[in-house]
C-alpha cells in the first residue's frame, strides 16, 4: 500500500470519526434542550408518590398533589421487563437565563416603532406588561429626558422587563433608538417562576444595580417596600408550587414503533415537530397543549424518525400552561387512546401499571381541583401571567 493511500485512508478514518463525535455532539444538546423545555424533574401526576411537582426549591415548604392508589392495574404490571426511563435523569438548572417578556406578534406590529401609541387602549396594553402581584418594579426618573446608547443590563436570574415613558409622556417598551428620549424607566424584575421565589439576596443586587445605573445618569430611583415584596414572593411560589404539575401518560407499544410510521401519525393529528425534539400540538396562539416524547429521553428529528425504532412514548400535558384546562386533558387522553388502538399499545404510569378509564377519570378530577384554585386566585391557565410564572 503506498503512502498515499495510507493517508487517504487515515484521512477518511478522521472524517468519519468527526462525523460520528459531532453527531453524539447534536444528540447531546438536544437530549439537553428537551430537558429543559420541560422544566426541572419531571414527576408524573399518575404516581401514587409525592414527587409530580415541577418546580425548585424547598421541598419540606410544598404540599404537592398525589393521587390515591389503583390497586386493580398492578395485575399488569409484569408484562414488561424493565421499568421506563425516567425523563429526569440528570437535575436541569434551578436558574434562567435573563429574558425580556415580549408582546403577541399583533400588538407587537401595532407598537412597532412609529406605532399609535398614544391609543389609550395600546398605553394600558403597554403598562400591564409589569405586573405589581409578579413584579418588583423599580421607577428610575431622569432629571432631564433621557436618550438612552443602550439598554441596562442586570445580572439577575430572573425575567427582567423595561418599559420607559418618552418626553412626551407615552409610554412603550423601552428601546435604545436614535432620537428616543424618556423621563423615565420602570424595570422590572420577576419575583416568582418555575426556579422558585427571588431570594433577598438576589433582590439587594438588583436594587444595588438599579441604584448604579440611575447614578450614572443623574436619575432619582423608587423602588417598592422590599420586605414586603419577598414575602409576597414566597406566598406566590407557595401557591404555584402547589399546582405546578406535569401529567406524562406512557404509550408502550408490544413490539417497538418505526420513527416514520409514529411521524406520519402524528403529523395527520396535527402535530408539529419542534426545535426541541418533541412533537407538539398547537394552540391557535402557537403555545404548545400537550406534546409527544420518546420514553428513552432521545430527541426525535427527521434522521432518527427514519432510521429507529422507539420502544415506548410520553404525551406530556403541562397543566397551569394550558388554556382550556380540563377539555384539552380529555382530548390530550383521547389521542392517547387512538395511539394505544393504532400501535397495539398499552397506556401506563411510570411504575408500569396500565392506566384505566377510572384512573384517569381520577386524574382529571384532581385537574378540576387544580383549575378551580387557578381561578380563585385570579391566575388563568395559559394565561400570560401563568406562562410567566410557570416557565
Amino acid at each position: 500500500m503506498s503512502e498515499l493511500q495510507i493517508g487517504l485512508l487515515v484521512l477518511g478514518v478522521a472524517v468519519i470519526a468527526l462525523v460520528y463525535g459531532f453527531n453524539v455532539f447534536q444528540e447531546w444538546r438536544f437530549r439537553k434542550k428537551t430537558r429543559q423545555s420541560f422544566a426541572r424533574s419531571h414527576p408524573d401526576v399518575l404516581l401514587d408518590v409525592p414527587k409530580n411537582n415541577v418546580r425548585d426549591g424547598v421541598k419540606a415548604d410544598r404540599l404537592e398533589p398525589v393521587l390515591v392508589k389503583e390497586a386493580a392495574a398492578h395485575d399488569d404490571a409484569d408484562d414488561f421487563d424493565e421499568p421506563l426511563p425516567s425523563l429526569d435523569d440528570e437535575p436541569a438548572p434551578a436558574r434562567h437565563e435573563p429574558v425580556t417578556l415580549t408582546l403577541p406578534p399583533e400588538e407587537e406590529d401595532e407598537l412597532a416603532p412609529g406605532g399609535d401609541f398614544d391609543n389609550a387602549d395600546h398605553q394600558a396594553l403597554v403598562v400591564s406588561l409589569l405586573d405589581p402581584s409578579l413584579d418588583f418594579i423599580a421607577e428610575v426618573a431622569f432629571a432631564e429626558p433621557h436618550e438612552l446608547a443602550a439598554l441596562p443590563r442586570f445580572n439577575v436570574a430572573k425575567r427582567v422587563q423595561i418599559i420607559g415613558r418618552t418626553e412626551k409622556g407615552l409610554w412603550k417598551p423601552a428601546e435604545a433608538l436614535p432620537g428616543t428620549r424618556y423621563k423615565q424607566l420602570n424595570i422590572a424584575l420577576q419575583q416568582v417562576d418555575r426556579g422558585g421565589a427571588v431570594t433577598e439576596q438576589e433582590l439587594d443586587s438588583f436594587c444595588q444595580q438599579v441604584a448604579r445605573f440611575a447614578d450614572e445618569h443623574d436619575a432619582a430611583v423608587n423602588l417598592p417596600h422590599r420586605q414586603q415584596k419577598i414575602v409576597a414572593a414566597r406566598e406566590l411560589d407557595r401557591f404555584c408550587a402547589d399546582v405546578d404539575v406535569l401529567v406524562g401518560i406512557n404509550v408502550v407499544p408490544h413490539s417497538p414503533l418505526e420513527g416514520s410510521r409514529l411521524r406520519s401519525f402524528a403529523e395527520s393529528a396535527g402535530f408539529t415537530l419542534e426545535p426541541d425534539g418533541a412533537f407538539h400540538y398547537l394552540a391557535d396562539s402557537g403555545n404548545t397543549l400537550y406534546s409527544l416524547v420518546s420514553a428513552d429521553q432521545l430527541p426525535f428529528s427527521l434522521h432518527t424518525l427514519l432510521d429507529r425504532q422507539f420502544p415506548a412514548f410520553t404525551l406530556l400535558f403541562d397543566v397551569p400552561r394550558v388554556a382550556g384546562g380540563v377539555e384539552v386533558f380529555d382530548r390530550a387522553v383521547e389521542f392517547a387512546k387512538r395511539m394505544a388502538v393504532e400501535f397495539d399499545a398499552e397506556l401506563v404510569d411510570d411504575n408500569r401499571r396500565v392506566l384505566s378509564d377510572a384512573g384517569l377519570a381520577r386524574i382529571r378530577d384532581q385537574l378540576v381541583h387544580i383549575y378551580g384554585s387557578m381561578d380563585d386566585r385570579g391566575i388563568a391557565p395559559g394565561s400570560v401571567a401563568a406562562l410567566r410564572l410557570f416557565a
